[in-house]
């Protein structure tokens, strides 16, 4: 078995006191309730939630994430159908982070609580780990698969008993949301530096990455073979993965679409004020990584020392891949916010080896501290005004949806309606427009649940308010098209039965369509049919 480089280098295994670990925990639980309080405001159902809050079912086994689903129904004494218990669901999801921060201060021997906490805070409280906890139903699975993704090296023992302990956390963490494997990849290089550090030998250096990568290695295989085989549908679609070295041209194209969806997410003034802290942190690697080369050289064959230069460089550039890790292997990969778990993990990565490297070097923890402050209190703006622009959106979705129930309502005491269909979008709030395009991000975040380009969210948010009214475009199968072009032709030679600020209102015998579209971009002209004589 690997030796513990725990007792080598300065961010060793320590057991921490009992009053440290509270105050790692307090503070860290406040500051992920920072993060947290402004979506627990705005109160949204999110993306999947619409459905699960309304009619109980899970769907998480299809998807590959069995103990989602034994977790959920363990809550709820294993009832049939599921409620909404939020915020409880998501309260224990900071808790669990906030665990992880407590066993990151013991295991990196990190002795200020306020370092302890702001280190380990952008595991949880970076950018795109906004959509996690905006999950009602999601969120504390998604909290304990990243606590279980890095538990083998931040709690567990480095011997092996730990080494299947640790086999059996990664299984499990694969179990409750796929994409938190990529932070454990993530803290496995984190060893290996921390281990530059701690002036280990090659040998010292590689045995310990190797038998991770076999442990991370195992885990993926046995969860692929008991799981992975029953995921199917959609997200089995999503799943295909590379057929061989033909498709090698696809991971270039997913890595630059993974950095471009990043890098698409934040204006250019955060990039300009951010940038410089982020080149920092990619820096100190290197320079553990250079400076280690430059000891060991007068020891080791002159090839070892050319490889730990080449190494000092890779290892930076290695950790940016294992922020998207298996994903990249995928045809179609999904980039959403919610898979980039690895980002808080690189972070935090980073401000570990910050810190561990500081102290080797006898400087001061005020550097660590302001760096980790300094992204703390960005995330934490971010996070105010996603959950403010969240909060705007459901009011003005809310408000719309249910005019528009009374306008049916009325309208279905002298007239026979039996469905509806949709035309166009209600869009962005204002003040949610105004976020959006300050912080682009909130745009993938920020879903309008009423809009004809998102059948699901549409049909589902809706039967909130029109449970007896049929939602046309999930009624009339195979001829839908055909039927919605004739409707909107329709429509475009009679007058509306009401108009309001933010819709019109149509019948045709039995069906009510809706136009969200302003007057003057109704699809008249492309959706009528040629006139006959």
């Amino acid at each position: 078995m690997s030796q513990s480089i725990s007792s080598e280098n300065p961010g060793g295994l320590q057991s921490g006191s009992a009053r440290g670990d509270h105050s790692v925990f307090a503070i860290l639980l406040a500051l992920y309730f920072l993060i947290l309080y402004p979506i627990l405001r705005a109160n949204r159902y999110y993306d999947d939630d619409l459905k699960r809050a309304l009619v109980g079912h899970s769907g998480w086994d299809s998807n590959g994430r069995p103990l989602t689903t034994l977790l959920m129904k363990l809550l709820q004494c294993y009832d049939a159908a599921l409620v909404d218990i939020s915020p409880l669901t998501q309260i224990g999801a900071i808790a669990m982070l906030a665990w992880v921060g407590v066993l990151i201060g013991r295991r990196y021997a990190i002795r200020s609580p306020w370092l302890a906490a702001l280190v380990a805070f952008p595991l949880g409280a970076q950018p795109f780990y906004l959509e996690n906890l905006s999950y009602k139903f999601d969120a504390l699975s998604m909290s304990a698969a990243m606590l279980l993704a890095l538990l083998p090296m931040i709690a567990l023992k480095d011997d092996r008993r730990g080494w299947w302990l640790g086999v059996l956390a990664l299984f499990a963490s694969l179990c409750f949301y796929q994409p938190a494997i990529n932070a454990c990849l993530i803290f496995i290089l984190l060893e290996v530096l921390l281990a530059q550090l701690s002036d280990s030998t090659p040998r010292q250096l590689m045995l310990p990455f190797l038998w991770r990568a076999w442990q991370a290695g195992l885990a993926v295989l046995v969860y692929q073979l008991v799981v992975g085989i029953h995921i199917h549908g959609w997200v089995g679609q999503q799943s295909e993965k590379i057929h061989g070295l033909r498709d090698l041209p696809v991971l270039k194209t997913n890595i630059v679409d993974f950095y471009t969806f990043i890098g698409d997410s934040f204006n250019q003034q955060w990039w300009r004020y951010f940038t410089p802290v982020l080149i920092l942190l990619a820096l100190v690697p290197v320079a553990i990584g250079i400076r280690y080369a430059l000891r060991i050289r007068r020891i080791q064959p002159a090839w070892v020392s050319a490889l730990l230069f080449a190494l000092s460089l890779l290892l930076p550039l290695a950790a940016l891949a294992c922020v998207f890790g298996p994903m990249l292997l995928l045809l179609r990969p999904e980039i959403e916010p919610r898979v980039l778990m690895g980002v808080g993990a690189l972070l935090a990565a980073a401000l570990i080896a910050m810190q561990a490297a500081l102290r080797q070097w006898r400087w001061s923890d005020v550097w660590t501290l302001s760096v980790s402050c300094m992204l703390a209190l960005g995330m934490c703006v971010i996070a105010s005004a996603y959950g403010n622009a969240l909060g705007e959106q459901k009011g003005y979705e809310d408000r719309i949806a249910a005019h528009l129930a009374e306008d049916l309502a009325e309208l279905k005491v002298s007239h026979s309606i039996h469905s509806f269909l949709l035309d166009g979008s209600i869009g962005y709030a204002p003040v949610a427009a105004h976020v959006a395009e300050q912080i682009p991000l909130v745009h993938t975040l920020i879903i309008p649940y009423i809009s004809v380009d998102d059948a699901f969210h549409t049909h589902m948010f809706l039967m909130y308010y029109l449970p007896e009214v049929a939602d046309l475009r999930f009624e009339s199968g195979a001829g839908g098209l055909q039927q919605e072009a004739a409707l909107l032709a329709e429509t475009c030679r009679m007058p509306a039965v009401l108009n309001t600020r933010f819709y019109r209102l149509y019948l045709v015998d039995d069906i009510a369509v809706l136009s969200l579209r302003p007057a003057g971009q109704q699809r008249c002209v492309a959706s009528a049919p040629p006139v006959t004589a």
